[in-house]
């Protein structure tokens, strides 16, 4: 009789420890079933990308908008002066503003000028356009000839902003700046004009 006692208890304790083993594993999947909106996150898993706590995600994602809403106008005409209501023409800094509104709901200044002294307002600006990121903004003093003296450091400290473009990384800007040269465009800025012209530039976000 004692012998089958001991049987039966030790066949309850059993019972249990496997009860008892497999609540860690319940409660895991239940996690594991959290709501897809909550914000929790669990250890070796990264934060949604919407969801990055330094805003470096958000950042990236407001200049692809911007940069894709600017390629959208590809070939569409210039007009100085262009009417700001419209996307039928752009004049440079309509085109900016216009972007820029439409890919990320910022409102910049309506003229280079302005949107220049917006830049410098926001933070750190560079005298050389290899140091700008992608996103960025470029100013320009106005066309001055071939020689790299009429483009000299002395001028260029009073020059006046006469046009804005867009950088799109790599050497290349996404501008619109005449008629002739075919309105909405992508440009090369090594070793052209526009390197001699280039002011400062910096990040409107």
């Amino acid at each position: 009789m004692l012998r089958k006692r001991l049987t039966i208890v030790t066949a309850s304790l059993l019972a249990a420890s496997a009860i008892w083993t497999a609540l860690p594993a319940a409660y895991a999947s239940a996690a594991d079933a959290t709501d897809i909106g909550s914000a929790w996150t669990f250890e070796g898993t990264s934060p949604a990308p919407d969801e990055s706590v330094d805003g470096t995600t958000a950042f990236s994602s407001d200049v692809e908008k911007i940069i894709a809403e600017g390629m959208r106008y590809i070939g569409t005409p210039y007009e100085y002066g262009s009417d700001r209501s419209t996307d039928a023409t752009f004049d440079c800094s309509d085109f900016v503003k216009w972007i820029y509104s439409r890919g990320a709901g910022i409102e910049l200044p309506s003229d280079s000028r302005s949107q220049g002294d917006y830049v410098k307002k926001k933070g750190a600006v560079a005298s050389d356009w290899r140091e700008l990121k992608r996103g960025d903004l470029m100013f320009f003093m106005s066309y001055r000839g071939t020689s790299a003296s009429a483009y000299g450091d002395s001028v260029k400290s009073n020059a006046e902003i006469t046009h804005v473009a867009l950088y799109l990384g790599d050497g290349k800007m996404l501008q619109t700046y005449s008629k002739d040269s075919g309105g909405v465009r992508t440009d090369t800025i090594d070793g052209t004009t526009w390197e001699k012209r280039f002011l400062f530039g910096g990040s409107a976000l």
